[in-house]
């Protein structure tokens, strides 16, 4: 006889495990479904994840099989994947309290109170006075610049409960629309002692220590989150930057190294990393760390050294990290990003037919890999084919729009051409984001400086200064 499972609170009775079991795709469901649930149960995350996307193939009509992949995304703090999971609960049963309210809750903590505003609603007709529905009412208001409604309803849900963490927040908000970061600080900060996942609290506190311009309370912050979610690469990501800006390299560096372990394969991350490093220089880690820290690593880490080494100046140091892997494999997603920076090393080298043969192999396989379009950029640049290169580079460009260097280049080859307006507008395009290569600033800076627009380059250095209030400022 089958028993039942207990997931986060909620008991899945037989019937889910054996909905019609007469079928095969009800049966192959079913034993999906409970395989995903003790999983959950385990904390084997991914198997779990795995097994309830199993269960939904077979049959996505289950609701329960919809909560069930709402508590793993939860899990997973995959708070988009939640939403939309108990969004479909909702489709088979419209009244589900867990479900209305996770909706309230997630949307609130992503500062998105109109995706809830149905939802609490429904929770306010089913519970009237329910916590949850009144706080999004109070967001909802404070959307609409009626921070009177907001506050009333606020304090009618604190007064009730003083510790309910989405409240606070929304009163946290409310405080900073009235500059009061003290107070915003402090709401969000009592938010922190409510039970659940405190990942969305600690962001909204950062983003109040950002507009207060408090640097030593951002700098815990982000340290805080780094700790609390140590497999988090973009809160490790984060906190390196961090590091990096405070000066302490040493630590920078171990924290950005050990996030390339955590996500060995991921080419996302491996971007993020390397322009991470390029943006520090040669500062970005010891001299002799380079070869060695890459050694033992699979190719995309090594990929990841060897780029660093070929921008800064060390070609002969990224062919020996790549070896004749790079060279003898054939060009796959597993293989591009070595035999970019071994082509991009060969052309610095001098070897510049082998590399437009080696670039030129990506390519055939993906037309699209931002780094090896970046190589062959290069290539055309400096066979006098500008036009070409400056294909090349917005191609790639689209695939990686972190990549300054590619973008400081672009820019350079746009201003060759006479186009300065475009030079510019290049340059302003990456510098739209907090956390941008303050390099990108400083060429913007100095080229608005010698076409005589003194005021629009001190323009450029302010806007990039509120942005980024405790990074490194541009050299100019």
């Amino acid at each position: 006889m089958i028993g039942r499972l207990f997931i986060s609170g909620v008991i899945l009775p037989p019937a889910l495990l054996l909905a019609s079991a007469c079928t095969s795709p009800d049966e192959k469901a079913g034993t999906a479904a409970a395989m995903a649930a003790d999983a959950l149960q385990q904390g084997r995350i991914a198997t779990a994840r795995e097994r309830i996307g199993v269960a939904l193939a077979a049959r996505d009509d289950v609701g329960e099989y919809w909560l069930l992949s709402a508590h793993i995304a939860m899990a997973e703090q995959n708070y988009g994947g939640a939403f939309d999971a108990y969004e479909s609960v909702l489709l088979f049963d419209r009244g589900n309290l867990e479900a209305l309210t996770r909706l309230c809750q997630i949307a609130l903590s992503a500062d998105q109170p109109q995706r809830a505003e149905r939802y609490a609603d429904q929770l306010a007709t089913l519970r009237p006075g329910d916590k949850a529905a009144l706080t999004v009412k109070a967001a909802l208001a404070l959307s609409r610049s009626d921070e009177k409604t907001a506050a009333r309803l606020l304090d009618q849900v604190l007064a009730a409960d003083p510790s309910d963490a989405l409240a606070l927040i929304v009163k946290s908000r409310l405080l900073v629309l009235n500059d009061d970061y003290v107070g915003a600080a402090r709401a969000a900060e009592a938010s922190l002692a409510a039970p659940g996942d405190p990942a969305g609290r600690l962001n909204v506190l950062k983003g109040i220590y950002l507009e207060a311009r408090n640097g030593p309370a951002y700098a815990r912050t982000i340290t805080r989150l780094a700790r609390a979610y140590p497999e988090s690469t973009s809160a490790q990501l984060e906190y390196a930057a961090g590091l990096y800006d405070a000066g302490d390299a040493a630590s920078g560096f171990a924290v950005s190294r050990r996030v390339l372990l955590l996500r060995p394969g991921d080419v996302g991350v491996a971007s993020a990393v390397l322009n991470l490093w390029i943006a520090q220089g040669t500062a970005a880690m010891p001299a002799n760390a380079v070869v060695a820290s890459a050694a033992d690593g699979p190719l995309e880490t090594k990929a990841t050294y060897a780029q660093y080494a070929n921008a800064t100046g060390r070609p002969a140091s990224a062919i020996g990290i790549l070896g004749e892997i790079a060279a003898r494999a054939p060009a796959d997603t597993a293989t591009a990003n070595a035999k970019a920076a071994r082509a991009h090393a060969r052309m610095l080298l001098g070897a510049e037919q082998a590399a437009a043969a080696e670039v030129a192999e990506v390519l055939v396989a993906d037309a699209d890999h931002p780094r090896a379009l970046v190589v062959r950029a290069l290539l055309r640049a400096k066979a006098a084919n500008r036009r070409g290169a400056i294909e090349d580079l917005r191609h790639a460009l689209t695939g990686d729009p972190a990549n300054a260097s590619a973008r400081l280049t672009l820019s350079e080859l746009q201003s060759e051409e006479g186009d300065d307006i475009l030079a510019a507008a290049t340059l302003r395009e990456g510098l739209r984001d907090r956390g941008a290569d303050p390099r990108l600033a400083t060429r913007l800076a100095r080229s608005l400086r010698a076409q005589g627009q003194a005021s629009a380059a001190s323009d450029v250095l302010e806007a990039y200064a509120r942005l980024n209030p405790f990074g490194r400022r541009p050299s100019v």
